[in-house]
This record gives C-alpha cells, sequence and structure tokens, in this order.
C-alpha cells in the first residue's frame, strides 16, 4: 500500500469512527441545546374540561400573563371527558418536551388512576411545575333540613340507618368530591347515599330543589347570594385557612375528631415526567412570575380562590408527593375502586 492509500484509509476509518460516536457524544448536547431554545414557538396549556367552566376561567386569566414571561403565545386546549383523563392522556402522548403543560387538580391525576384500573397512567407520570390555585370546599345542606352546624347535621346523619340515611350529590362517581364525602362518613361513621350529577348546576339546582340533602363542592362568590337569601344553607369550609368572603363560615376541622380533615381542590400546572430539568426551570419561572402579577390575583380571588405560593420545582414535587400519599390513605380507608 503507497504513502497516499495509507494516508486515505486512515482519514476513512477516523472519519468511521467519529460517525459511530457522535451519537453517544451529541445526544446530550442536543438535549441541552433543545432546552436552551426553549420555547422555540408557541406552546400548549391542555386544560381537561370545556370551555366557560371554571378550570377554563383560570386558564384564560393565567396563559396571557405565563406567555408574557415566555415571550411566546401560551394556547389554550380545551379537552373533556372521563374526569379528564383523555386530557390528560394526550399530553402523556405528546414528547416531553414542554410544548404542552396540563392544568391539572388531584380530581384529574390522583384519584382516577388510583380507583379505576382503565386509567393507564399513575400519578407519578406527571411532574409538577408549580402550584396556582387552592379552591376551597365547603358543606351545603338544603335550606330546610333541620340544622344549623356541622355538629347538628352529623347527629342527624347518624340517628338515621343505611335504608333512610340522607342524600348528597356530586359531580360524578369516584369525583374528589364523592370521595371526600364517603371519607367523612367512614370517619364519623355516618351512612350517606351518593346521587350523581353530569356536572355542578344540576347538583345545585336539586339542593334548591330539596330533591338532595346536601353536597359538598368547591365555593364559588355566587353562593353566598344564595345563602343570604336562603335557598340553601353552608355548614363548613373544609380548610383552616378561609378567604376574607368564607370568614363567617366555620371550619369542619374546628370539630375535634375532624381536626385532620382537611381538603380543597388544589390546581397547578403540570409536564410530562422526563421533561428535560431546564424546561421546567423555564416554566416554573413564568408561572410563578405570572402569580405575581396584581391584575392576576385579583382576578382569581375575585371568585373566592386563593392564590398558591411560589414553589420552586423541589418543593413543588413534594408539595404533589404529599398529596398522592394522602389520597392513597383515603382511598385505602374507603375502599373505594371503580368498576371496570
Amino acid at each position: 500500500m503507497n504513502a497516499h492509500a495509507a494516508d486515505a484509509r486512515r482519514s476513512f476509518l477516523k472519519t468511521g469512527l467519529a460517525l459511530a460516536l457522535a451519537p453517544a457524544m451529541t445526544v446530550p448536547a442536543m438535549q441541552s441545546a433543545r432546552a436552551a431554545a426553549y420555547p422555540a414557538g408557541p406552546v400548549t396549556m391542555m386544560v381537561p374540561y370545556p370551555a366557560g367552566g371554571p378550570s377554563d376561567v383560570s386558564a384564560r386569566i393565567l396563559s396571557g400573563p405565563i406567555g408574557e414571561a415566555l415571550k411566546t403565545p401560551v394556547v389554550v386546549e380545551n379537552l373533556g371527558g372521563a374526569t379528564g383523563t383523555i386530557a390528560a392522556s394526550k399530553v402523556l402522548n405528546a414528547n416531553a418536551d414542554g410544548n404542552y403543560f396540563f392544568q391539572g387538580t388531584q380530581n384529574e391525576l390522583i384519584i382516577p388512576p388510583l380507583t379505576n384500573r382503565l386509567v393507564r397512567y399513575q400519578p407519578d407520570a406527571f411532574e409538577n411545575l408549580q402550584p396556582i390555585t387552592i379552591t376551597h370546599l365547603v358543606l351545603l345542606v338544603r335550606a330546610d333540613l333541620p340544622v344549623n352546624t356541622t355538629e347538628e347535621f352529623l347527629k342527624l346523619a347518624g340517628s338515621r340507618d343505611a335504608a333512610n340515611s340522607l342524600t348528597y350529590g356530586t359531580v360524578g362517581v369516584g369525583s374528589l368530591y364523592h370521595l371526600v364525602t364517603e371519607y367523612l362518613g367512614k370517619l364519623t361513621n355516618v351512612p350517606f347515599t351518593h346521587i350523581p350529577y353530569k356536572g355542578t348546576a344540576p347538583v345545585v339546582q336539586d339542593l334548591v330543589g330539596k330533591q338532595i340533602d346536601f353536597t359538598i363542592m368547591p365555593f364559588q362568590a355566587s353562593m353566598l347570594e344564595m345563602v343570604n337569601t336562603g335557598r340553601f344553607k353552608a355548614l363548613a369550609v373544609l380548610s383552616k385557612d378561609k378567604p376574607a368572603v368564607l370568614a363567617k363560615v366555620p371550619s369542619i376541622t374546628e370539630i375535634p375528631k375532624l381536626a385532620q380533615f382537611e381538603y380543597a381542590s388544589y390546581a397547578g400546572y403540570f409536564v410530562k415526567k422526563g421533561t428535560p430539568a431546564a424546561i421546567k426551570e423555564t416554566l416554573n419561572r413564568a408561572i410563578g412570575q405570572a402569580l405575581q402579577d396584581p391584575a392576576v390575583i385579583a382576578k382569581l380571588e375575585a371568585d373566592g380562590r386563593n392564590v398558591s405560593k411560589s414553589m420552586t420545582l423541589e418543593q413543588a414535587q413534594a408539595a404533589y408527593t404529599d398529596e398522592i400519599k394522602k389520597y392513597k390513605e383515603m382511598i385505602r380507608v374507603t375502599g373505594y375502586v371503580q368498576a371496570d
């Protein structure tokens, strides 16, 4: 082999070796480059309910300010159905690149996968970017139910047997409000009869119409007018820390045996597990910045919600992990699992 041929062979071998090693050497660099370039275009905020509902209202309030912080449009996509699991599954079927982030609560992310075998993901398939709001739960009873306190309510309910128990309505079987009420019954050894509905409006309608005895549901400012005009009664808030608008309604935790019975609907933003840390940090900062906007705070609090404090990614994930543990215990005590 002459010198020229030998040089050509060495060059060819070096090139081949470089190409062989290139994927292993450049994949982390490529991931880092994508994260550094994020966002490269509009990102989508997935909302697991139809337009016009409370979740959608929060999304519309926050999408603009988050987009301003990201310097790119945030597009709200509404995809309802199956207690939010259809929307959650769509996010999980997309790439873990931050181009989709999910607005969710325990009602979509924790309870369905722990109670329904048909749901194909587990709560830890998502990672928490940032909590956004706390929606307080209230115990409401029909106007003519002969009780004015939670203690009187539980005494009346405890005087009934299973065949004649107090009836309660919720937005659906397996919902947060269904499980919370069943858990209350287990802890106080009181029977209740569940009447499921397809939304909040018909529950309120039948409570006002005295077709059901009570409900536990998310508080909305419009409820106060209905309480003040005698259409139903508000006996308790299921939180120790209450917004000013609920200052006159007692906390259920004031009852000694229910001191730890504290529940609310905690909304936050989530991404698919495996999303690069740099992308999660970018989203965490943008959401945190939006939550400090006085106009955003005013709009979210106008309907009785509390705005969550900004958290680091580590704090947000720890809070989510604690919520998962809390609901696993609730499901263990109630023994609730949906039929296939």
